[in-house]
């Protein structure tokens, strides 16, 4: 099985701690974060192998590495990934515009690696993860369902809508979890009979409730 490998560009704010803990719901003992401080190498142990080093400087093998690049030139395949092969994704938390920064970090100075993207829509960090763990298990790029920029109603006058793709798995979105409750508890909704469920959230994209 391939290895991911985050480089950790970000402090690790609460939204960032969720995106992370879903990627190793998918990922598990194979997760690698780069470029991380000290002062976090602790707390991001919980979660995966930590490296300080970037990846940028670490001495892989770079005929090993795919780098995933919303402005790559070819899209990521299988037949690109090998047991040892180790997939980079950017710990970056994606701007409604993107702004290259993957490339401006980690890509520009990584030569000789092999660099893909994973379609035209921008990606959460555990979003692209996602979708390169399934395209690792076999999918191609085409058979990956998303919504994007998904918008949640909270209520008569409120919404969220998410400036990024979301991947969907037989149908269903793969939200990253607790994200929507860290979401309304940021504008106010702390009402235990306010909450909303990731399940209930599904079912409303789903079509089968109204939130």
């Amino acid at each position: 099985m391939p290895y991911l490998i985050i480089e950790h560009l970000e402090e690790v704010s609460e939204w960032l701690w969720l995106e992370y803990s879903h990627v190793v719901q998918w990922w598990g003992n194979k997760l690698i974060f780069t470029n991380v401080r000290e002062d976090e190498r602790e707390k991001l142990a919980k979660l995966g192998s930590v490296i300080t080093e970037s990846v940028t400087k670490f001495p892989f093998d770079r005929s090993k590495l795919i780098v995933l690049d919303l402005q790559a030139k070819e899209e990521l395949k299988p037949e690109d990934i090998e047991e040892d092969t180790m997939i980079v994704v950017g710990g970056i938390l994606g701007d409604a515009v993107p702004r290259g920064r993957t490339r401006e970090f980690i890509t520009s100075k990584m030569e000789g690696v092999k660099v893909r993207h994973i379609g035209k829509p921008q990606y959460s960090i555990d979003g692209a993860s996602i979708v390169a763990k399934l395209i690792a298990n076999g999918k191609r790029l085409d058979e990956i369902e998303y919504e994007e920029n998904p918008t949640i109603r909270l209520d008569e006058f409120s919404e969220i809508t998410l400036h990024y793709a979301v991947p969907k798995l037989d149908g269903k979105l793969l939200l990253t979890p607790g994200l929507i409750d860290l979401q309304k508890r940021e504008l106010g909704y702390t009402e235990a009979e306010e909450e909303i469920s990731d399940e209930e959230l599904l079912e409303f994209f789903e079509g089968k409730r109204e939130l």
